[in-house]
């Protein structure tokens, strides 16, 4: 495989990686107010478990920016 074309998917992998993550942590923001503001409006009580829904939808973030990076990386598309 030629260098450019290989610095290509690298540079597709990360960008495509890059978004992923940040659609990902648009949902966990709005996840985020969403706990917040139930917890405003009602006699919820922050506990550990609202941390810990934070945690995953933060990790679930990270994760699949990972699996879409090399998945871009060792799997680019047919027509490129």
């Amino acid at each position: 495989m030629p260098s450019s074309l290989r610095r290509a998917i690298d540079r597709d992998a990360r960008v495509r990686a890059v978004r992923s993550f940040m659609w990902g942590l648009l949902i966990d923001v709005t996840v985020a107010i969403t706990l917040v503001m139930v917890t405003a409006v009602s006699s919820v009580e922050w506990t550990s478990v609202y941390w810990l829904a934070l945690a995953g939808t933060l990790g679930k973030s990270v994760l699949q920016a990972v699996v879409t990076y090399f998945a871009r990386k060792f799997l680019p598309p047919s027509n490129g």
